[in-house]
């Protein structure tokens, strides 16, 4: 599922990612997930949120996807 991108920070480090933080995984600027950070793996490049547009825990890779801080 997609959406529209809104104002938003994208990350690239996600050691400085918390859980809780809500954000969007973006690929040509459209968004394929958004919810709040579970958990991240900075070695692996990876973070799991729980998708808000799916309902369901996601994980997100940064080779596949751009990952954006938005507002809650």
């Amino acid at each position: 599922m997609t959406a529209i991108a809104t104002p938003a920070a994208r990350i690239l480090d996600l050691c400085a990612l918390p859980p809780g933080t809500i954000v969007e995984a973006r690929r040509r600027d459209e968004v394929h997930y958004r919810g709040s950070v579970e958990d991240a793996a900075p070695g692996l490049g990876v973070v799991w949120i729980r998708d808000d547009l799916a309902g369901h825990r996601a994980i997100l890779h940064l080779d596949e996807y751009s990952i954006w801080h938005v507002a809650a």
